[in-house]
């Protein structure tokens, strides 16, 4: 009687591993974020000497959206690396020189510096567009392979799920949560402005990070969590907000 029942035990741990192997295989999410990890990148303030750079600190998040490295981030990022508590002397987007490899001591990774002062910024809407400066637009494309996002520009439905993706904590690899559309707000004060809600608590470091569906095209840029009224939410910029903000390359 007892074998029977460890026999049984075992079939019970195969079946359960089959089916939580299926469930991985179909999960639709999972391509598009090993794609979308090659698309952002972390903001950084960089000391630096020569061709060394030393970290001084992980501010937030962007993401690539032209061959040529410009990218997107919330604007309020660029004002912390300007006026924040500690001194950043070279504003710089740091990128992976190929796949991610979380279990490794270091990971292959080349920073981008670029002139605050130079971005596109959208104050009303808390975003900034930017590019590397100058002649290392070049260097982008010879060193790492580029890979700006797609878009989707219809609005998604309230409790369609969304993942976003960006460097929360000063972590060295980017972080994924998922979340659902809670609803769409409309803020009145000043300028009409859009915000997406999502059901799902972000983290300082987040800010930046593209939002995006199942087949990895970004519908949002996040901006912001809750708190204090509501920590358990996140806050972002729907992109078709911001279609005028983005290269004609970029948009697909």
């Amino acid at each position: 009687m007892v074998r029977n029942e460890a026999r049984l035990v075992v079939w019970i741990c195969i079946i359960s591993a089959g089916g939580n192997a299926q469930r991985l295989k179909s999960d639709a999410f999972l391509a598009a974020i090993e794609a979308i990890k090659h698309s952002v990148g972390s903001m950084d303030c960089l000391a630096v000497n020569g061709t060394e750079a030393k970290l001084l600190k992980r501010i937030a998040t962007a993401f690539l959206v032209s061959d040529s490295g410009d990218f997107l981030t919330a604007a309020h990022v660029l004002e912390d690396m300007r006026h924040g508590d500690d001194s950043c002397p070279t504003p710089a987007i740091t990128l992976a020189m190929g796949d991610w490899r979380p279990e490794a001591a270091t990971e292959k990774m080349l920073w981008f510096p670029f002139e605050t002062a130079n971005c596109k910024i959208q104050g009303n809407l808390d975003i900034a567009a930017c590019k590397p400066s100058g002649s290392l637009q070049a260097r982008i494309r010879k060193s790492i392979k580029v890979t700006p996002v797609q878009f989707e520009w219809n609005t998604q439905a309230d409790g369609a799920q969304l993942a976003f993706t960006g460097f929360p904590l000063e972590a060295r690899d980017p972080m994924t949560f998922r979340a659902y559309v809670a609803a769409y707000r409309i803020l009145t004060a000043g300028e009409p402005t859009t915000e997406l809600i999502l059901d799902h608590a972000s983290l300082p470091g987040f800010s930046g990070s593209p939002v995006y569906t199942a087949d990895g095209k970004v519908v949002a840029i996040l901006t912001k969590d809750g708190k204090p009224e509501a920590p358990g939410i996140s806050i972002a910029r729907p992109i078709s907000a911001i279609r005028d903000m983005i290269t004609t390359s970029s948009a697909k």
